[in-house]
């Protein structure tokens, strides 16, 4: 197995390889992941089997801290690690774990970060990593949660709670309609003013930023509007269609107007029903966490509970390169 760090003349093969694997997303492709490229010192790893075919990508940065070289899960990503293909084995994965430690020691790094991806974005089973980990005695850095609704549906699915129709039949009687394709432009002075005033936060993306991705991926990013009966925005949403099953709530905020009449349940029922209709497995609210997930914003977390959300875990895993990994040996195997 040969390892080598991401060029931009590797730009097709790193884009293609994301697009056909089991468990990549948009995110991962370099327009998305290099768009903010000044904050971050990139060190994305390609894998390659004896006959030089590309098996396996690690999209990840570099940080200095005290004197010690941390490789991480790209730090400007939701969530990270191997980006694999449905060739891939579980004996191939502890190799590539065993191969990516000895690298990284001869390279200077100390300690690994790596960002698992969640469940609901595997299109094929993806969990050999979390057993590598395991073995190679990982420990869990940290642990968000994310609140996801099953669009197919199964027996066992909190149904939408009766706060949630109340405010759907309120916008509704509001003369309240969803306009799709929206301006990301209008959306963004909601969000802003909202998160201003609730949290004294700002947006992780600017409005140039969301902008230029969306222009990148005009498929997979979309802002949705809800209009009263002037046709005035009062809530609003920017979706990310990570890959075939999966829809993310990127951004979801509203007036104070819209709020009172029930404008995100409104808008959040129509959007769960058109991903529905096409085929979309998920609908992930995304997590509500702060400090790695040791803080918990309970009042966020009851309003996506509300649509039948429930848990999926974003985890974090650390490695410490500079202790002996004798807990597992490929050649052992």
């Amino acid at each position: 197995m040969n390892i080598r760090r991401f060029t931009n003349s590797d730009k097709l093969a790193w884009d293609t390889f994301v697009r056909a694997s089991k468990n990549g997303t948009f995110l991962f492709e370099r327009d998305y992941m290099d768009y903010h490229r000044a904050r971050f010192s990139d060190h994305s790893l390609m894998y390659f089997d004896d006959k030089d075919r590309l098996i396996a990508l690690l999209p990840a940065n570099e940080v200095e801290c005290e004197g010690d070289r941390h490789l991480y899960s790209h730090q400007g990503l939701t969530y990270g690690g191997f980006v694999l293909s449905t060739k891939n084995t579980v004996e191939q994965v502890m190799q590539l774990f065993d191969e990516t430690i000895s690298y990284l020691k001869e390279e200077g790094f100390t300690v690994w970060h790596y960002k698992q991806m969640p469940t609901i974005y595997h299109q094929c089973p993806s969990q050999e990593d979390e057993y590598a980990l395991w073995r190679h005695g990982a420990t869990l850095e940290g642990c968000n949660i994310s609140w996801t609704v099953p669009l197919a549906g199964t027996p066992q699915q909190p149904p939408l709670e009766r706060r949630r129709r109340r405010g759907v039949v309120r916008a509704e009687e509001a003369s309240y309609q969803l306009v799709e394709n929206a301006s990301l432009e209008v959306f963004w002075p909601i969000m802003v003013n909202n998160l201003q005033e609730r949290y004294d936060a700002s947006p992780v993306h600017s409005l140039a930023e969301m902008q230029q991705l969306q222009e990148s991926f005009p498929q997979n990013i979309q802002c949705f509007l809800c209009v009263d009966s002037k046709d005035v925005p009062q809530a609003g949403a920017v979706v990310f269609l990570a890959n075939p099953m999966t829809v993310h709530v990127q951004y979801g905020h509203a007036t104070v107007q819209g709020k009172a009449d029930g404008a995100l349940d409104f808008l959040y029922t129509q959007l769960m029903e058109r991903y529905r209709n096409l085929g979309f497995q998920y609908f992930d609210f995304g997590t509500s966490n702060e400090q790695g997930g040791r803080i918990l914003n309970e009042s966020l977390i009851a309003q996506k509970e509300g649509f039948g959300g429930r848990g999926i875990a974003y985890k974090t895993f650390v490695l410490k390169l500079y202790r002996p990994h004798s807990f597992y040996s490929f050649n052992s195997l």
